[in-house]
């Protein structure tokens, strides 16, 4: 990741809207989005470091990704921009983000950002991932 203007890394200040929202917002049709891009969720959550982990998971936490904005893609006019979702939820958990916190890449706003103007988001990736499978299956059960 490249800094932005700032000297941190680049990040949206708030969950994206529009016809194809954030992931992490409660009210996003997660139905729009595809197993892989569930996969790159899952990735990055083995970041997060557990109670129970042991040296080698650490280890493994510290290699995962962190997660850009599903807009911001290689290739688009902000081909790296930190999901402000995902900091919001996974962030505090993640040990690499957390490093990136120590180490000056990200200012703590990005990572406990100020949400009562924010639309609700999802608690976790297994609550995200229970909402995303009730779609799916509503989706199927409704006629054509």
């Amino acid at each position: 990741m490249v800094p932005g203007p700032q000297g941190y890394y680049d990040f949206r200040r708030r969950p994206c809207g529009g016809r194809r929202p954030c992931p992490w917002r409660a009210d996003a049709d997660l139905t729009l989005f595809s197993e892989q891009d569930m996969a790159r969720l899952l990735q990055a959550e083995e970041g997060v470091r557990t109670a129970d982990a042991t040296p080698d998971d650490d280890a493994r936490a510290d290699q995962q990704p962190v997660m850009s904005c599903h807009k911001d893609q290689p290739g688009t006019a902000h081909p790296m921009r930190l999901c402000a979702g995902w900091l919001a939820v996974v962030g505090p958990q993640h040990v690499p983000t957390r490093m990136d916190l120590i180490l000056g890449n990200l200012p703590a706003e990005a990572v406990y950002p100020d949400t009562r103007d924010w639309p609700a988001l999802h608690a976790s990736l297994t609550d995200l991932l229970a909402r995303r499978q009730e779609q799916l299956t509503e989706r199927k059960e409704e006629p054509r």
